[in-house]
């Protein structure tokens, strides 16, 4: 694919799927290494482990038949990224998500320089970072990214018209 065809609507989107599954790939690194301490304790920790590696398996195999629902496919696997993300984010603030948001409104708050390191959990808006990629996904997996041939007339049209500026 050369670099002069992102311009159009369903290669960009195509690229910004892949893109976003790349995302996935650096947060399943990241989970994997962050819950290191955990994995063996808890079988929670390795929710993210497993969707991550699901879609990075399911994303290629979904893109090849884009066109035959393929697209439908993805969009359902990026639609369980945000559920996924809430029930971590619930974990993480250890079923009290309004005491764990305070906290880090209150640490926001802070002068710089003067928070007190407090290590007593995990990272609370850690999961959401899922949630959000799964968003996009889900997005732009359901956006109809075709333009008409009216529409493309009408941005050439658009195109070879002169600026002019008084």
């Amino acid at each position: 694919m050369r670099f002069s065809n992102i311009r159009e609507p369903a290669k960009a989107q195509f690229v910004c799927i892949a893109l976003l599954l790349g995302g996935l790939a650096l947060l399943l690194v990241e989970v994997r290494f962050e819950h290191q301490a955990v994995l063996g304790k808890k079988w929670q920790a390795w929710i993210p482990i497993i969707y991550c590696c699901a879609m990075l398996v399911v994303g290629p195999l979904a893109m090849s038949l884009w066109q035959r629902s393929g697209r439908y496919l993805l969009a359902i696997g990026f639609a369980l990224a945000p559920i996924l993300g809430l029930v971590g984010f619930w974990f993480h603030s250890k079923a009290h998500p309004v005491l764990a948001m305070s906290k880090v409104f209150r640490v926001v708050c802070m002068t710089p320089g003067k928070i007190p390191m407090d290590a007593d959990g995990p990272p609370v808006l850690a999961p959401l970072a899922l949630a959000g990629l799964g968003l996009l996904g889900a997005v732009l997996c359901l956006t109809n990214a075709t333009f008409s041939q009216k529409n493309r007339d009408l941005n050439r049209a658009d195109d070879a018209m002169p600026n002019v500026s008084e």
